[in-house]
C-alpha cells in the first residue's frame, strides 16, 4: 500500500492510480511525476494559478506551526536531546569549519582512518554520537564526514600511500622469503589467503611486511592458490628468482600450489613439533586418562562462577594468589603443557575443594605423571615461543632440535621404575626424529645455521661443513649469471617434506608468570663447551671464488657470538670485511622458522568479523589488515 499523501498541494490535484501522474483540479492539466516529488506540481500552481498558490502558501505554513508547537512539547530521550543539542552546535559552527583541503583538516582525516584500521573499528564508527561529541570539542573547526567518505578515503588514499611505501622497502631486498595460509570465516562467507614477506636490507635490517590478503571465491585448489601467488608476487613487481622460500602449512592444496607455482617451500617447523608432542601423549593411556580428567575439572570451573569463587576462598585461606585453571584445546600450541603446570601450581586449593565435591579425585599417582609430563614438555614449551618469537631467524631451527633430542635422550637414562611415562617419552623421541630426520639435508636450514655467527659449523661434521661451504660457492656462481636457484650438491638434495596434519591457531601469549629459559642456557653452555675455532691459512688468489674462500675462512676463525646477542647487528658490522658471504647470509638468514606471522594476522582478520560486522566486504578487511600491520613499519610516515 502506498503512504498517505499528506502535502497540502493534493487539495489542487489529483493523482492517477499509480501515482506517476497527477491532474490538476482547476485546469485539468496532467503532469508527470515519475520522481514522486511535487515540486512540479507547486511550480504549476504558482504560475498559472497564483491566487491558489497563496492560499496554499498559508496553509502550509500553518501547519507547519501546528507541527513546530507539537514538538516543543514533546518530551526527547537523552540520547535524542544529546543529537539535537549536538547538530545546534554544528549548524552554529558551519561557517567557521576549515575546508576539506586544509592541512589541518587533512592530518585529521588521516588519523581517523588510521584508528579505524588499528582498533578494529567499523566504519559507521564516525557517524557515533560519542566520536562526533569528541571530535567538536577537540577541534571545533574540524568538518567530520561520515561512512562513505571514511570508507573511500582508507581504502583508496591511505592504502595507496602506504602502498607506496612497501614497494620503495621491498626494493632494498635483493631476496625474500614468505609466509602464508588460509583463512576463512563461515558467517560472512569470507576467506583470504595471506602473503607476509621478510627481507633484510643491506644495512641488515630485517623488516617483515603484510604483502597481501587476497580474497578467495572459489575453492581452495592447489591450481587456484598457484594462481593467486602469480597476482600477488606480480602486483608487487616481484620476479619468483627473489623468492628465496615460503613458509607454509602441510595442507596438501599449499603443497600442491607450491609446485606449480615453481617456488621452494619449507614446513612450519612449530607445526612439526606440535604434532610431535601430541603423538608422544597419545601414545600413552594413563596420560590421556589424566588429561581428560583434568579437563572435566576445568570445564566443572569454566561454567560455573560459584566453584570459582569457592576456589578462592581455599586459596585465600591458604594465602595463595588467585589462578583459575586452565583447559586444554587442541588448536591451541603447549595447552596441556599450561593445564598440567596450572593444576600444580593449585594442587592444594584443588585437592581441598575436591573432597568435598562429587568431582572425581586425582589420585597421588596420577599427579605424578602430571609432575612428569610438565617437566617433560616444558623444553618444548620454552621452544615454540623461541620458534615463534618475530626475531627469530631460521637459522635456530636446528639447533633447537638438536637441544630437545638431547633432553629426550637425558630422560631415557633415567631408571625405568621411576619414570611413568616412559613410553611417551618413547615415541615422542621418535616422532621428533622422523619428522626432523630430513633438517639436516636441507640446504635452506644448513647454511642458515652455518651463516649465523652464534652457531656457524657447531652443529656439523667436518665433511658435512665441506660440503656447505662448495653449496656456498657454487651459489655465488648462479648468482653472478643470474641463475635463480642455488645449485645444491649430490650431497645436498633438497630434502622430502616432512608429513603433518593440520595447522593450528596460534597463541603466542604465554599464561602465567615468565619462566626462566632452561633450554636456551643449555644451548648456550652447549656453544660454549667447544673449544675455540682454529685458525687456518687463507691461500692468497684473485679469483672470485679465492675471494669467498677468504671470506669464509675469516668468517669460520672469528670467534662464535654469544646466544643472546643479535647475528644480525655482528653482519652489520662486518659486512665489509665478508662482502660476498654477507649478501648470501642476507638471503639465507630471512626467513622466518614458523608460519606464526600469517596466522598472528588472520587472529586480527577475526577481530574484524565480529558477529555485529560479518557483512564487510573480504575486499575492504584485506585493506584494513594491510594498513594496520604496515602503517606502523614506516611510524605513520607516508
Amino acid at each position: 500500500m502506498a503512504p498517505p499523501m499528506q502535502s497540502e498541494i493534493w487539495t489542487y490535484f489529483k493523482p492517477d492510480d499509480d501515482r506517476n501522474e497527477a491532474q490538476c483540479i482547476i485546469c485539468n492539466k496532467t503532469y508527470s511525476r515519475k520522481g514522486r516529488t511535487t515540486s512540479s506540481l507547486k511550480n504549476h500552481l504558482k504560475s498559472m494559478h497564483p491566487e491558489q498558490f497563496s492560499l496554499f502558501e498559508s496553509s502550509n505554513n500553518e501547519k507547519q506551526m501546528q507541527k513546530m508547537k507539537a514538538d516543543a512539547h514533546k518530551i526527547l530521550t537523552p540520547l535524542q536531546e544529546a543529537k539535537k543539542q549536538l547538530s545546534i552546535e554544528e549548524a552554529v559552527q558551519k561557517e567557521k569549519k576549515w575546508d576539506t583541503n586544509n592541512s589541518n583538516s587533512k592530518k585529521i582525516d588521516k588519523l581517523i582512518g588510521e584508528m579505524i584500521a588499528l582498533q578494529n573499528f567499523p566504519f559507521n564508527f564516525v557517524e557515533g554520537l560519542g566520536f562526533r561529541r569528541l571530535i567538536q570539542k577537540l577541534s571545533p573547526r574540524y568538518n567530520l564526514r561520515g561512512r562513505n567518505f571514511f570508507t573511500d578515503f582508507v581504502c583508496t588514499e591511505l592504502y595507496g600511500k602506504v602502498a607506496n611505501k612497501v614497494k620503495e622497502l621491498i626494493e632494498k631486498f635483493d631476496y625474500m622469503a614468505f609466509t602464508s595460509d588460509i583463512w576463512s570465516d563461515p558467517s560472512s562467507n569470507a576467506s583470504l589467503l595471506s602473503l607476509t614477506c621478510h627481507g633484510i636490507a643491506e644495512n641488515f635490517d630485517r623488516s617483515l611486511i603484510i604483502l597481501k590478503c587476497e580474497t578467495f571465491d572459489d575453492r581452495h585448489f592447489g591450481d587456484i592458490i598457484a594462481e593467486k601467488f602469480d597476482t600477488m608476487l606480480t602486483e608487487w613487481n616481484i620476479s619468483k628468482q627473489q623468492v628465496h622460500c615460503i613458509i607454509r602449512d602441510e595442507g596438501s592444496n599449499m603443497k600442491r600450489a607450491m609446485r606449480l607455482a615453481v617456488l621452494n617451500d619449507l614446513d612450519c617447523a612449530v607445526h612439526k613439533m606440535q604434532l610431535a608432542i601430541r603423538s608422544g601423549l597419545q601414545s600413552q593411556e594413563n596420560i590421556t586418562t589424566v588429561e581428560q580428567k583434568c579437563k572435566k575439572i576445568s570445564t566443572h570451573f569454566n561454567h560455573s562462577t560459584i566453584a570459582q569463587k569457592q576456589l578462592q576462598k581455599i586459596q585465600d585461606k591458604l594465602n595463595q594468589p588467585h589462578l583459575r585453571v586452565f583447559q586444554d584445546c587442541v588448536t591451541r600450541w603447549n595447552s596441556t603443557f599450561y593445564m598440567f603446570e596450572r593444576f600444580l601450581k593449585v594442587k592444594d586449593a584443588l585437592s581441598l575443594y575436591i573432597n568435598d565435591s562429587e568431582i572425581d579425585p586425582i589420585l597421588p599417582e596420577e599427579w605424578k605423571i602430571i609432575e612428569c609430563c610438565v617437566e617433560l614438555l616444558k623444553p618444548f614449551e620454552e621452544a615454540t615461543r623461541e620458534l615463534s618469537n618475530s626475531h627469530t631467524l631460521i637459522s635456530s631451527v636446528i639447533p633447537i632440535i638438536k637441544m630437545l633430542g638431547k633432553k629426550l635422550d637425558d630422560y631415557l637414562t633415567r631408571p625405568q621404575d621411576s619414570d611413568p611415562i616412559r613410553v611417551a617419552v618413547t615415541t615422542l623421541k621418535t616422532e621428533v626424529s622422523a619428522k626432523f630426520s630430513l633438517l639436516e639435508e636441507n640446504n635452506l636450514y644448513v647454511i642458515a645455521t652455518y651463516l649465523d655467527p652464534r652457531y656457524k659449523h657447531k652443529f656439523f661434521t667436518p665433511v658435512t661443513e665441506e660440503n656447505i661451504k662448495d653449496d656456498i660457492l657454487k651459489i655465488r656462481t648462479n648468482i653472478e649469471n643470474d641463475v635463480s636457484n642455488s645449485q645444491i650438491s649430490p650431497n645436498f638434495k633438497a630434502a622430502k617434506k616432512m608429513k603433518m596434519g593440520d595447522s593450528f591457531v596460534k597463541d603466542t601469549e604465554q599464561p602465567g608468570t615468565a619462566r626462566k629459559p632452561c633450554l636456551k642456557s643449555d644451548l648456550a653452555m652447549m656453544l660454549d663447551s667447544s673449544s675455540e675455532d682454529e685458525s687456518q691459512e687463507i691461500s692468497e688468489n684473485g679469483s672470485p671464488d679465492a675471494v669467498l674462500k677468504k671470506e669464509l675462512l675469516s668468517y669460520r676463525n672469528k670467534a662464535r657470538l654469544n646466544i643472546n646477542e643479535n647475528p644480525l647487528k655482528w653482519w652489520s658490522v662486518n659486512r665489509t670485511e665478508l662482502k660476498i658471504l654477507s649478501g648470501i647470509a642476507r638471503r639465507f638468514l630471512s626467513p622466518p622458522p614458523a608460519s606464526v606471522p600469517s596466522e598472528q594476522l588472520f587472529s586480527s582478520a577475526g577481530l574484524i568479523y565480529e558477529p555485529l560486522r560479518n557483512r564487510l566486504e573480504p575486499e575492504k578487511a584485506a585493506i584494513l589488515l594491510f594498513i594496520k600491520y604496515n602503517s606502523t613499519i614506516f611510524k605513520f610516515s607516508y
